[in-house]
């Protein structure tokens, strides 16, 4: 009544099955053991990084804000569509549900709040992106007087 024959049997069956290893042996590369994207490899093995002007800042700042803003919006749909969706099903299925209306309004309200809990972090990160342009400093040179508070120029 052990029942264990049947392990020694699929066991017995695997050896004869598989006589060599089971996977095939590894390619020898290039690079090493850290692989071909390891540092130190490459035609650019000994060079260092180019510089990083204000230009390329500015342009991955935008690229990045870009990103954010273009997720904001597909949140947006997305709360929309699904708000939209659900607000129509309620409405449809109140009756076959037999949901009283106070039940429906609160599941509708649930989804406005929803929208405008989105809303507002949306209009934040607007606001926050327009200060954001806006607080950049534009070069107008060395300053040779006081500033509008009085204070002497930085040395």
């Amino acid at each position: 009544m052990g029942g264990g024959w049947w392990w020694a049997r699929a066991a017995r069956l695997a050896r004869l099955r598989f006589r060599g290893p089971l996977l095939p042996p590894p390619r020898p590369r290039s690079g090493g053991g850290r692989g071909s994207f390891a540092p130190g490899h490459g035609p650019r093995a000994g060079a260092s990084p180019p510089p990083v002007s204000e230009l390329d800042r500015a342009d991955a700042w935008l690229l990045r804000k870009a990103h954010e803003t273009g997720f904001f919006l597909l949140g947006g749909l997305c709360v929309v569509w699904g708000g939209a969706s659900y607000m129509v099903g309620l409405a449809a299925l109140r009756g076959p549900m037999q949901l009283s209306l106070g039940g429906a309004a609160a599941g509708v309200g649930a989804v406005l709040a929803a929208g405008l809990l989105w809303a507002c972090a949306v209009g934040l990160y607007m606001g926050q992106l327009e200060l954001d342009v806006e607080l950049v400093p534009e070069d107008e040179g060395p300053a040779d007087g006081p500033d509008e508070a009085g204070r002497p120029p930085p040395e």
